[in-house]
């Protein structure tokens, strides 16, 4: 599976975006606000027992909740990918990242990063999942007044060495994506990238965003947390 260095994909309506939105708040006890989560994502929980720990706590709790919310993501990239889209029983299901109330969350410098967070997962038996099939994609809820997006570089993974040397991740470098809510977007996760929030943030403003992984195994897509 190919991908171009960003797709997008209608999934939600503005009134499912909504529902959703309610939804989240209704659960705000359960929350993780140390790390802006709700449910397991393994870019969040580590050691890898914590990361599978998590999950079996918290899928049934979102599938509760967010059932038809899950359905209309497999329909959707199904569509999209022409092959089966599924979930794996034992990785998280994919989670929301929370950003709301009074901090400024504009004034944070947000890691530039290559997502390899499937390298600390099973993926049983050997040979069975495609590596080369990697995707990382964010459905946003909910975006502040200003806008929010990603910025992503044309640029694969480096070294510590070279990440320190390069100007090839410098701001002018980047491209920036400006996200819609209710429409995924998709990119291959090994392109350097990072979190914008584009202007000063205010006390009304929130970003809530559904996060996740996939990678081909046995033909079928599998879409993680």
């Amino acid at each position: 599976m190919q991908l171009q260095l960003l797709q997008e994909i209608p999934v939600l309506s503005a009134d499912e975006c909504d529902r959703v939105r309610l939804s989240v708040h209704e659960l705000k006890p359960l929350w993780d606000e140390e790390r802006y989560r709700f449910g397991a994502g393994i870019s969040y929980y580590k050691p890898q027992a914590l990361y599978y720990a998590t999950a079996k706590q918290m899928n049934p709790i979102l599938k509760r909740h967010f059932g038809w919310l899950y359905e209309k993501l497999l329909t959707a990239f199904s569509a999209q990918f022409k092959r089966p889209v599924v979930f794996r029983d034992d990785l998280a299901l994919p989670g929301f990242n929370i950003y709301c109330g009074p901090s400024d969350f504009s004034k944070i410098a947000y890691n530039v990063h290559v997502d390899l967070q499937y390298l600390d997962l099973n993926w049983d038996p050997p040979g069975s999942a495609d590596f080369d099939s990697t995707m990382s994609f964010t459905l946003p809820i909910t975006a502040p007044r200003q806008g929010t997006g990603l910025n992503i570089w044309e640029v694969t993974q480096l070294s510590d060495e070279q990440f320190a040397k390069s100007d090839a991740l410098s701001d002018e470098k980047a491209y920036y994506h400006s996200y819609k809510p209710g429409t995924a977007t998709i990119h291959d996760g090994k392109h350097y990238h990072q979190m914008q929030i584009t202007s000063d943030w205010e006390s009304s403003d929130e970003r809530i965003t559904l996060q996740g992984h996939g990678l081909v195994q046995n033909g079928a897509l599998v879409i993680y947390g």
